[in-house]
């Protein structure tokens, strides 16, 4: 009785850390957020979009991030409306 609780136990820990591994192998897919603006205004959104990209990294708290990737964060463009 004690080996199955074992064997049990061992197999549950397995599929547990399985499941945590391709969690964390796996890439997420990229978000893209599209800012739709007049073609006259278009300049100027990728001008404010570039000085946005060289701000440092916060928090929503506004304390600074320890880290300077942006992997996790979505992509931001604009683009010009067709109506």
């Amino acid at each position: 009785m004690k080996r199955l609780a074992l064997l049990t136990a061992a197999a549950t820990c397995t599929a547990v850390a399985a499941f945590a591994a391709s969690e964390v192998l796996t890439p997420g897919a990229a978000t893209v957020i599209e800012i739709e603006v007049a073609p006259h205004e278009l300049a100027e959104c990728r001008e404010t979009l570039q000085q946005v990209a060289s701000m440092p990294s916060v928090a929503d708290d506004g304390t600074p991030l320890l880290f300077q990737s942006s992997d996790d964060l979505p992509q931001v463009r604009c683009v010009a409306s067709s109506a």
